[in-house]
C-alpha cells in the first residue's frame, strides 16, 4: 500500500513545472507519512474483518498463587505519598487475601520524606486493623451482611467453625495484626535502572536475595553501575517480613494506578490457565468523574472509541505491549529479564526509560482485555503534552538501542562533545532481537511520533509544489488517522461521542506539526545534554486549579500563539497557495483557548471545591465541600469494609456516583468566623494532606473501639437494632482545659471560650452520662450531648470536633 501511494504521489506531481529536486524530496517526504499512517486503516479493516469486541480470557483456579502489590515511588513532596498510599490501600483492601501482599518501593531521597511515608503507612495500618476487627465482630455475632463480601470469603470464612468466644479471644487480634502487617513500604538503597528496577530488586528479594549482583559491572555500565554486594534495601522489618517470600507474581502499578475490587483474583485465574506467559497485561481503563476536566472526559473518550481496535490487534497476533502496569511471573522474569550470579542477561538498558519494550520483547506479554487497572487521564493539554515529552524521550533512547549504528553512534558523539566529562558511557550486556509482530507493536509509539516532522516537513515543501490535486494527499492523510478507524467503532449508541472527539482532535492534533516538532527536539536535546528540566504535572495541575484555567494555559503556551500570529502575518503578505501553512498556524494561535476551555469542568465552573468519586480510587487533595467540623471516620464505600450489602460482590457500577470527601478519616477545619485562638484556628479550605499530617502529630494510640451511645437520640447507639461501633484514632485537638474526673472517657473537652476539642478514648464502655458531656458545655445554644458528638447514619460513621460560634452543631434539616 505504500509502494502505490508512492505511485500515485508521482504521478500527482506537475513535473513540466515543479523543480526536481523539490518533487524528489516531497516524493519522500509524502512516502514516509503515508506509510505511518496507513497502518491505522489496515487496523481498522483488520477489526471489522475479525471483530472489535472484547475476549474472554480463558481462566483456571489460582488459589496457591501468591502475589505482592507492587506500587513505585519517587516522593517530590507529601501530597505524593499520601496519593500513592492510599491508592495502594485501596487496592490492597479491595483485594484483601491470605495470598496477597502489598508494599510500596520507595526510591526518595529525602529522609524527612521517608519518614513520612511511614507514618503514613503506620496511619492505614491502624485504620485497616481497626476496620477488620469491627468486620471480625460482626462476623462472630453472624451478621454477615456488615462484612465485606470479598473479605467475608478471603478472610473470614476459613474461621466459620471456630466458637465464637474463642474467635474473638484467640484469633481476631492475631488476624488484624497479620494482614496490617502485610501493608509495608521499604526503601531502596540504589537508584538503578529507576522503576524498573525498583521492581527488579524487589523480585529478587523475594527470591531470598538481599545483596546486589545485577547491574554491578563497570564496563558495562560505568558510572551508573552499583557496588556488587551492597544492600537492596535499608534494614526494616517490612524487608524481613518480604525477604524469601518467593511470591509467584507480582502485580507492578504506578503511584495512582487504582486496582478495581477483585481485580488481582481475575488477574491471577488467567495466569493460572496461562503459566507460560510472563506478563499478564491488563487494559488501563482512563477514568474520570462529573467534576473533572473536559480534557480528561475527551482523553477517556478517545481511548473507549479506539478500544475495539486494540482488541482485534491484540487478538489477532496472540500478544500486546506491556504498559509498565502488569502482573509478572517472578521466576520466568529474573530467568529470562535478570540471569543469576552465575550467568548474568541483564537486558534491559541501564539508561533506558522505556524499559517495557525489552521486557516485552522477552516475556510475550497476554493481553487480558477481560480485566483491567484504572487510571486518571491528563488533567489537561499542558501536563499531557508534558507526558507526552517524557514518552518521546523514552522512544530516541530505545532507537538507540534498537539502530545502534545508524542512530546509537551519532548520539553518543553527540553526548560525548556537549557533556564532555560527565558523559557516561553504557551499553547493555545482552542485546533483544525483535521478531516481526514485537517489533511492530514495539515501534509503534516511534512511528507515530515521527509522522510530526513529516507533516511539518509536508506541510512547509507543498507550497514550492505544484500539484494537479493540490489537497487529495494531505486530505487523504487526515482522514486515514481521524476519521476511517471511527468506521470500526462507530454506532448508534456512541457516534455523538465519536463526532465530539473527531473534532475535538482536529482542534488538539492539528498543531502537533509545529508542537510536537518542538516537543521532539526537547527530548532530543533532554538525550544529548544534562540539563534535562521537567516541570512536574502535580505543580502544573494545581496551578490550573487553584488560577483561572485560561490564564494558566497562556503563561504556559504564549511562545506558540505569538509565533504563529506573527508567521500567520508574513505568510499572507509574501506567500501564495499556503492554505495548509495558514491552517496549521491558526490552530496552533488557537491553542491557549482550547487548553483552557477544556481544562474547564463539564459544568464551567473552574476551582469549585468538589468531592471526589470514588471510581477514581485516589485523591488528588483540594478544598473540602462538607461542614469543616465533621470527621467521617468509617465510610463503607470508602474501603469496603463495614458495608451493608448482603450481595456477593459489590459492582463497581453502584458505587461509581456516590461522591466522597477528599478527606478520609478525618479533617480538622475551622470556620473563619469562630473567635478562636490564633493557636487553634485552621482554615476551612485546608489541604487533606495537611488534615492527615495533623492527625499523626496529635495521635497517641491507634485501634480503640466506641460503642456509639453518644447520638442525637437515645437510640442511636443502635441502628437497624445493632450496636454500632466506631473506630477513633485518637482524634484530638490543642485544648485550654484539659480536666475530666467524672468519665472513663477522656471524651470532650469545650468551651465557648477556646472552641477546642479533643476525643481521645480511654476506655471501652460507651458513653454513661448525657448530663455529664451537657454539664461542660454551658454556653452553648444547643449542647454537643442533645446534638450528638458521635452518631452513625447510612453506614457512615461521623465525629463532631470543633464549634461554630453561637450557630448549631448539627442541622436536621440537611443531610451531611
Amino acid at each position: 500500500m505504500a509502494l502505490i501511494c508512492i505511485v500515485l504521489n508521482i504521478i500527482n506531481i506537475d513535473w513540466g513545472i515543479t523543480d526536481t529536486v523539490n518533487g524528489i524530496i516531497i516524493v519522500i517526504v509524502l512516502g514516509v507519512l503515508q506509510g505511518s499512517v496507513l497502518e491505522f486503516p489496515v487496523q481498522t479493516i483488520a477489526t471489522l474483518l475479525i471483530g472489535g469486541e472484547r475476549r474472554h480470557n480463558k481462566r483456571a483456579p489460582c488459589d496457591r498463587l501468591t502475589v505482592i502489590l507492587n506500587y513505585n515511588l519517587l516522593a517530590t513532596g507529601k501530597d505524593d505519598i499520601l496519593e500513592c498510599i492510599e491508592t495502594m490501600y485501596m487496592a490492597y483492601v479491595g483485594n484483601l487475601s491470605p495470598n496477597v501482599s502489598a508494599v510500596l518501593v520507595s526510591a526518595t531521597n529525602d529522609e524527612e520524606l521517608k519518614e513520612y511515608e511511614l507514618q503514613i503507612r503506620d496511619t492505614y495500618r491502624a485504620i485497616l486493623y481497626d476496620d477488620l476487627y469491627r468486620e471480625g465482630l460482626a462476623f462472630a455475632r453472624g451478621e454477615y451482611e456488615l462484612v465485606d463480601p470479598i473479605h467475608l470469603h478471603n478472610v473470614w470464612a476459613m474461621y466459620v467453625d471456630v466458637d465464637r468466644n474463642v474467635f474473638v479471644t484467640d484469633y481476631l487480634e492475631d488476624i488484624c495484626d497479620r494482614y496490617a502487617r502485610e501493608f509495608m513500604v521499604v526503601h531502596r538503597v540504589s537508584r538503578v535502572l529507576r522503576k524498573c528496577g525498583q521492581y527488579q530488586d524487589l523480585m529478587l528479594l523475594s527470591e531470598g536475595e538481599f545483596e546486589a549482583y545485577s547491574y554491578c559491572d563497570k564496563c558495562c555500565y560505568g558510572r551508573s553501575a552499583r557496588e556488587t554486594g551492597e544492600a537492596l534495601f535499608h534494614t526494616s522489618e517490612d524487608v524481613s517480613n518480604i525477604i524469601e517470600r518467593k511470591f509467584d507474581y507480582t502485580l507492578v502499578l504506578d503511584a495512582d494506578t487504582g486496582v478495581p475490587r477483585g481485580g488481582v483474583f481475575d488477574m491471577l485465574r488467567i495466569a493460572a490457565a496461562h503459566p507460560e506467559r510472563g506478563i499478564i497485561q491488563p487494559s488501563i481503563k482512563l477514568h474520570c468523574g462529573p467534576g473533572d476536566t473536559m480534557f480528561m472526559h475527551l482523553e477517556a473518550m478517545r481511548q473507549s472509541i479506539y478500544e475495539p481496535m486494540t482488541n482485534a490487534i491484540t487478538a489477532m497476533f496472540e500478544q500486546s505491549s506491556y504498559f509498565g502496569k502488569a502482573l509478572i511471573k517472578n521466576k520466568l522474569y529474573i530467568d529470562y529479564v535478570i540471569g543469576s550470579k552465575d550467568d548474568l542477561i541483564e537486558r534491559v538498558p541501564v539508561d533506558v526509560l522505556s524499559h517495557d519494550t525489552f521486557e516485552a520483547a522477552l516475556l510475550k506479554p497476554l493481553y487480558a482485555g477481560s480485566t483491567f487497572l484504572l487510571e486518571a487521564p491528563s488533567h489537561n493539554y499542558v501536563t499531557w503534552n508534558i507526558r507526552e515529552r517524557r514518552w518521546n524521550r523514552g522512544e530516541i533512547l530505545l532507537a538507540m538501542y534498537f539502530w545502534k549504528y545508524a542512530f546509537g553512534k551519532p548520539m553518543r558523539w553527540l553526548q560525548q562533545k556537549l557533556q564532555r566529562s560527565k558523559f557516561n558511557k553504557t551499553k547493555v550486556r545482552t542485546e533483544s532481537k525483535l521478531d516481526f509482530v514485537t517489533s511492530y507493536i514495539a515501534h509503534s509509539a516511534l512511528r507515530q511520533m515521527m509522522m510530526k516532522p513529516a507533516l511539518l516537513l509536508y506541510i512547509v515543501l507543498h507550497i514550492s509544489v505544484h500539484l494537479r490535486y493540490r489537497y487529495a494527499s494531505i486530505i487523504i492523510v487526515m482522514f486515514s488517522v481521524l476519521v476511517f478507524p471511527k468506521f470500526a467503532t462507530c454506532n448508534r449508541e456512541n457516534y455523538k461521542f465519536v463526532f465530539l472527539e473527531t473534532i475535538a482532535s482536529i482542534l488538539q492534533f492539528t498543531p502537533e506539526a509545529l508542537v510536537g516538532c518542538v516537543r521532539i527536539w526537547r527530548a532530543l536535546y533532554a538525550n544529548i545534554s544534562i540539563n534535562a528540566k521537567w516541570v512536574p504535572q502535580r505543580a502544573v495541575e494545581e496551578e490550573f486549579k487553584s488560577s483561572n484555567p485560561f490564564i494558566s494555559s497562556l503563561k504556559h503556551l504564549w511562545g506558540y500563539s505569538l509565533f504563529s500570529m506573527v508567521l500567520g502575518v508574513l505568510v499572507v503578505i509574501f506567500l501564495e497557495r499556503a492554505i495548509l501553512v495558514l491552517v496549521m498556524l491558526i490552530t496552533t494561535a488557537l491553542l491557549p483557548f482550547y487548553t483552557g476551555f477544556t481544562s474547564l469542568p463539564i459544568n464551567f465552573k473552574c476551582c469549585k471545591p468538589r468531592s471526589i468519586s470514588i471510581r477514581r480510587l485516589f485523591r488528588r487533595g483540594g478544598k473540602l465541600d462538607i461542614s469543616a467540623h465533621i470527621n467521617t471516620v468509617a465510610d463503607p464505600n470508602m474501603y469496603s469494609s463495614i458495608g451493608n450489602t448482603s450481595e456477593p460482590t459489590l459492582e463497581l457500577s453502584k458505587i461509581e456516583n456516590n461522591l466522597l470527601t477528599p478527606n478520609m478519616f478525618t479533617n480538622y477545619g475551622f470556620d473563619e468566623r469562630s473567635e478562636l485562638p490564633n493557636n487553634t484556628k485552621t482554615q476551612n479550605n485546608a489541604s487533606w494532606s495537611r488534615d492527615v499530617e495533623s492527625m499523626i502529630a496529635n495521635s497517641e494510640r491507634y485501634g480503640q473501639m466506641l460503642s456509639l451511645s453518644a447520638g442525637r437520640n437515645s437510640h442511636s447507639r443502635r441502628v437497624d437494632g445493632r450496636e454500632k461501633h466506631v473506630s477513633v484514632i485518637n482524634v484530638k485537638f490543642p485544648k485550654l482545659d484539659d480536666t475530666n474526673e467524672s468519665n472513663e472517657y477522656d471524651v470532650i473537652h469545650l468551651s465557648s471560650s477556646d472552641g477546642a476539642s479533643s476525643l481521645s478514648p480511654t476506655g471501652t464502655k460507651s458513653f454513661s452520662s448525657r448530663s455529664s458531656l451537657s454539664s461542660k458545655l454551658p454556653s452553648l445554644d444547643i449542647t454537643l450531648a442533645e446534638q450528638g458528638s458521635i452518631w452513625y447514619e447510612n453506614n457512615v460513621t461521623y465525629i463532631k470536633v470543633g464549634k461554630r460560634h453561637k450557630m448549631k452543631l448539627w442541622d436536621t434539616s440537611s443531610k451531611t
